[in-house]
Formats: structure tokens, sequence, C-alpha cells
């Protein structure tokens, strides 16, 4: 290993300067064009994909590169359904039904291509956290049978405290204080559907106890995707997020706690329980079949022994498009992303690798990664020679300036950590982990389904100590955009922005990738990488 990581720093010092080709000018100029009006909040299946992926393929022509496609095209096409669900959710309690505003006290959404979904009276059981861990010893659904039933769930992993200092989660169940696998929304959705649930209630609880669900349904895109492919019937029928007040208000009327269950289910050996409560849901699903694409282009390798294997950038190219006369531009996310993987291609266009790379900018990561996931299950190129992703999505500190630092996701996965930490050192800065465990970024974008089917990847995230400006000023300016931006119509290019802190951070995956394309030996995996992935049935 000391051998591979000796090659990768050599290679890191040959590489081209690509300081003069990626530049904070050249960066504006494409989120510009990007996340204008024009283009619609880039939302696939719509005006804006179209014109998205036009100016990706053209600009890729300009730059000289060829189509990733082995077909002779720029364009791996993605087949999704759209489905945007409307209806009513009813939880009643001895034939008393609680009092229930969709998308004030419920958001309610259907990932079954269907035009109705209609469960009635569907018995209601606690599952806790709605985990399964075998390495943890942990299974909520033993001894209860869910089939056809409807599932209530606590949001997150079960915070297991430290048996030595019980004001700290252990570290060594899930994650600690970062969301894990096992906490995400979809994989307790797949874990209720394999067990043979009908549909799953999870009691909303957000981040630090700020925000409502009515203010999260205001920004949530009403319409949701899928694959359209032979797994699209394969998914639980409806998904609820219901407001902790009124999940407060039905644990009332069946006479308990809701703090009482929710301690109950914080340890290994808690027994799901069956309430006294039944669940109705009428939904009528509006679809609508998308032939959407992911834009890949490739640089080819000049080594006859490396050529065949791959380098792969990634970043989406969607967004949330519009509601009514909202347009959701997706400046930051991922309008940023998109241009970085341009000026990395550039700047790959001004030297010879041995392995190829290949730039792919995928669509309806949005809507759960599926642009990628089409991608890994069904590769341009194989999997097995495709040696690393490197993924761009909110990768850098727009607008803010220059840091000391830049993390990264899942810190300590793979050696690809190891070759960013030598290229952060000619910058005289340091590499971090997740500076923002709890959110769970790791989980949220394309390089998980690469990471998942074993390849290795990395994702940046903005520093937090910024080069001139206060203690403090970092955390701040990144809540700030969490609040006040993200996933919002004010994420939009903004005046003042500096994007000398995206340069260095992009300079920094260029030496990276550059590395792993030109050395003999490839990335893997760590022995005991924090983050894992459930073990396979």
């Amino acid at each position: 290993m000391r051998r591979a990581l000796w090659i990768f720093a050599v290679t890191l010092s040959a590489a081209v300067n690509p300081d003069s080709l990626i530049t904070g000018p050249g960066l504006l100029s494409h989120i510009r064009v990007l996340a204008s009006d024009e283009f619609g909040g880039r939302a696939p299946g719509t005006e804006g994909e179209e014109k998205t992926v036009a100016y990706l393929t053209a600009q890729c022509r300009k730059l000289g590169l060829k189509p990733g496609n082995p077909d002779g095209t720029f364009l791996q096409k993605v087949p999704l359904w759209g489905i945007r669900s409307e209806g009513t959710v009813t939880i009643s309690v001895g034939g008393m039904p609680l009092s229930l505003k969709a998308r004030q006290d419920y958001l309610a959404t259907s990932q079954q291509p269907v035009p109705e979904v209609t469960l009635q009276n569907s018995g209601l059981i606690f599952a806790g956290y709605g985990v399964v861990a075998p390495e943890f010893h942990w299974d909520d659904y033993k001894g209860v049978d869910v089939k056809g039933k409807t599932v209530m769930l606590l949001s997150g992993d079960p915070p297991v405290k430290d048996r030595h200092d019980r004001s700290k989660l252990d570290p060594n169940m899930f994650l600690g204080d970062a969301l894990s696998y096992y906490g995400r929304p979809s994989t307790k959705a797949e874990t209720a559907y394999a067990r043979g649930a009908v549909a799953v209630i999870t009691v909303f609880a957000p981040r630090n106890r700020v925000g409502t669900l009515a203010r999260f349904a205001q920004n949530a895109p009403r319409e949701t995707m899928i694959l359209r492919d032979a797994t699209s019937a394969s998914r639980i029928s409806a998904q609820v997020s219901l407001a902790e007040p009124k999940a407060r208000e039905l644990f009332r009327n069946l006479g308990f706690d809701l703090n009482e269950f929710r301690d109950r289910a914080v340890t290994p050996d808690f027994q799901a329980t069956p309430l006294n409560a039944v669940a109705s849901f009428d939904l009528r699903n509006t679809l609508r079949q998308i032939d959407s694409a992911n834009v890949v282009a490739k640089w080819p390798g000049a080594d006859s022994k490396l050529r065949d294997q791959y380098v792969i950038y990634t970043g989406h190219w969607d967004h949330l498009g519009t509601e009514g006369d909202k347009v959701y531009h997706g400046a930051s996310d991922n309008a940023a992303g998109t241009a970085g993987v341009l000026e990395l291609a550039r700047a790959f266009t001004k030297t010879k690798t041995k392995r190829s790379v290949l730039f792919l900018w995928t669509t309806a990561e949005e809507k759960g990664l599926l642009g990628a996931l089409y991608y890994v299950k069904h590769p341009l190129y194989p999997l097995a020679r495709t040696v690393a992703d490197i993924n761009l999505d909110y990768f850098s500190n727009w607008g803010w300036g220059r840091t000391r630092d830049i993390g990264i996701l899942g810190l300590g996965n793979s050696t690809l950590d190891d070759l960013a930490v030598t290229a952060a050192k000619k910058q005289n800065r340091v590499v971090t982990g997740d500076t923002d465990p709890a959110e769970g970024f790791y989980f949220r974008s394309d390089h998980l389904e690469f990471a998942k089917a074993g390849v290795p990847s990395l994702e940046t995230t903005p520093g937090i100590d910024y080069v001139g400006k206060p203690a403090g000023y970092g955390d701040k300016v990144r809540d700030n955009y969490i609040q006040n931006d993200y996933h919002k119509v004010t994420d939009q290019v903004k005046p003042d922005w500096d994007l000398s802190g995206a340069v260095e951070d992009l300079t920094i995956l260029y030496q990276v990738g550059y590395a792993v394309a030109q050395a003999k030996d490839r990335p893997v995996f760590k022995a005991g990488a924090p983050y894992q992935f459930a073990p396979k049935k």
C-alpha cells in the first residue's frame, strides 16, 4: 500500500497545472446559464432538461471530448416514472379519526406507478426505528408479522447512549452522531416492504427540532420519481410523514405517551407493538412516462494496458424544476457541481492520461439518485474496470471565499482520501471529515450508488475555516444556506459571490483524478471503512 501511495504522490506533481484552466469566471459563466429562469429549474422530463442536455452536449463537443456512450452519442437514456400524488390519509382510534390536513399535518407520497392507491383500515404497528441491522444485533421487526399492515416509525437511527458517557451517543452503534445507512427514509421503506408492510408512517422530527412539517412541505416537490424498469412495482404503496404533534395526539388517544415508546425503541430488545388504530389511504396518482438522460463524455486514455479502465467524475445536472410561478434555480445545488465537472473536463483535455476519464452528468439525483443508480445497473463500461468515482454535489463553498480546510464525506472509506490529503497539502490546507454528519449527506448523493456497487468513491464538502473571517463564520454561512437557500427558490447566483475557494477545491479534485488515472495501482476501500451498507441478503 505504501508503494501505491508513493506512486500517487509522484503523479500528483506531474499533472498539468489547472490554475489557468479552472477559473472563477469560467465556472460562473456556466452556472449563470444553468441556473437561469430560461432553464426552469432543470427538472427531468421538462423543457429545462432539453436545454440542459443540449448545453452540456454542446460544451463537450466544444472541448473536444469524445461521446461517452459506445453507441457514438453523449447520452445514456434513463427511463423514469413521474408520480404526483393527491388524496387523503386517515388515522382512526376506536372509529374516531384524527383531524388531519394534507401538507400541514401530513405529507403523503406514493412510489407505485398506478393510478390509485386505496388501502382501507390497515392495522397500525409501531415498529420503533424500523431498523434491521444484523451487525448490531438489531431487529425492530422480530416477533411481529407486518404483512398487509402499516408500520409507524421514528426518523433517523436509534440514539443509543454511550455507556461511559451518557451525554453522548455510542460511536460503535450505527454512526453515533452521524446518520447511518439504516436511518435513511429509503432504507426504512425498503426494509418495511421486504417484510410485507403496505405503508409507512414516519413521525416527522426535523434536525435540531427546528421547523415544521408544513414549512418542509412548502418546498417539497409534489412529483416523485422512480426508475421505469422491472423493479417499478416492487415498492411500498404509500409513505407518509406525520407531524409530531399529531403523532403525540394519536398516542394520547390510545392512552400512551409517545416519549415512552421512543425510550423503548432505543434498545436492541425492543418489541414492535400493534396499536389499536387503523390507517386508510386514498391516493390518486398522476403518472407520466419520462425519457430522461444522463450526459456522458470521454477523454480516452493513452496507455494500451490501462485505457480500458475508467475514472469517473459525476455531477447531477437536475434540480427541482418549477411549481406554479416558482422556479427552483439550484445554483449551488447543483449548477455549481455541473459547471465544476465541465471545468475539470477542460483541464483534462490539456493533458494525457493512462486511464480513460469519463465525465458523467446524471439525471434525477434529487429524486433518489436515479441517474447514478441506472448507470450502475446498466454501466456503459464494466464496473469491474471502473476504478473510482469523484462526485461533485454542493462540493464547494460557493460565494464565501477561501478556506483552510476541505471536508470529505465518509472520510476513511478509501485510499482516495489519502490523495486528497496530499493535494490539499499543496495548498497548505487540511482535510477534515463531514462537518455536519447528522445531516447524513454521505447517503444523499450519487457517489453512494457507486460505492454500494464496489467502486471507491470520493465526495468533498465545503470547508468551514475561512481565510480572513472570524471564528464561527463558516458554521454561520453554512447554516444560513441550509435554512434559507437549500432546495428553495432563493438558491440563485448571488452578486457578491467569491469563487476563489471553489477553484481551489476543484484543483484538489483534478489532482486526485489525475493521480488515479496515471497510477499503476487502483484505489481500494480501507479495512474498517466507517460508512458501511446493509449486508446483502
